[in-house]
């Protein structure tokens, strides 16, 4: 499962960073069942929470019966990043989103990545496609740990 946030899309859902829809159709053409966190286009290869609130990432796991360990988050904020911490889930990172490496890695990001298209060049290497490979996540407070 891919939780891919919504801030790295426009208002009219044209992908912002480069690579942002070439991304959302590989991990659709994987199967990889992805969610977006706020309301996604039409014909859109994903499901969308429509109204996450603060916690976009545990409504976008609820939409799906969807378990942390099973979730990759993709974020373009530091208040992305935290929020899939809240939810025990690992996060992947793309400047495109406006903040830098070093505070998205500081909020917890295990992967940071420059934008959409960087992170589809890697994605066989990437926390997307080994999600489990990254162990447990500590929900809130804690940082990643293995086990």
């Amino acid at each position: 499962m891919t939780v891919i946030s919504a801030a790295l899309f426009g208002t009219d859902w044209r992908p912002r960073p480069p690579g942002g829809a070439e991304l959302l159709r590989e991990c659709a053409a994987r199967g990889w069942t992805v969610v977006l966190t706020g309301p996604g286009p039409a014909g859109a290869p994903a499901l969308t929470v429509t109204a996450p609130g603060d916690d976009p990432v545990r409504a976008a796991l609820a939409l799906v019966d969807g378990v942390p360990s099973h979730a990759v988050a993709v974020a373009g904020s530091v208040r992305e990043v935290r929020a899939a911490r809240r939810a025990g889930v690992p996060c992947v990172a793309l400047e495109a989103g406006g903040d830098a490496g070093p505070e998205l890695r500081a909020a917890g990001a295990a992967e940071v990545h420059r934008d959409a298209a960087a992170l589809l060049r890697v994605l066989d290497d990437s926390l997307l496609a080994r999600p489990r490979a990254f162990g447990r996540v500590a929900a809130a407070t804690g940082g990643p740990r293995n086990g």
